[in-house]
């Protein structure tokens, strides 16, 4: 089922992301189409893993494979996860900005002070 939600996550971002795609939405929307008919995702929509259920968002190996797909999937996880320096330190090389608002400042503050102690 994980792979189910993370290909939904794979459609979701390439659709999102694509202007062509959401010119088509936006047409067919004039054109007073249903938007199920048309079955593009757009940004009104919302995100794959805003449905998924706590044992998905609470998932390390799951969580860092959505991160890959879309750093913007760390609006989601749990806070455990929040707390991870594993997830942290992925979620700065993907999106800083991201990391610095939804990782807890503490963890963040101990990656960055363990980064300095191994350049001295």
């Amino acid at each position: 089922m994980q792979e189910l939600v993370l290909k939904e996550l794979k459609v979701y971002v390439k659709e999102i992301n694509n202007k062509g795609l959401q010119g088509v939405k936006q047409h067919g929307r004039r054109l007073g189409l249903s938007t199920d008919f048309l079955n593009i995702y757009s940004k009104r929509d919302s995100h794959p893993l805003s449905e998924c259920s706590d044992n998905y968002l609470d998932d390390k190996e799951f969580i860092k494979k959505a991160i890959n797909i879309d750093p913007n999937s760390i609006k989601f996880i749990s806070r455990r996860l929040r707390q991870d320096k594993t997830i942290a330190k992925l979620i700065l090389k993907k999106n800083k900005k991201l990391a610095e608002k939804y990782i807890f400042k503490k963890t963040l503050k101990e990656i960055k002070n363990g980064k300095k102690s191994i350049e001295r």
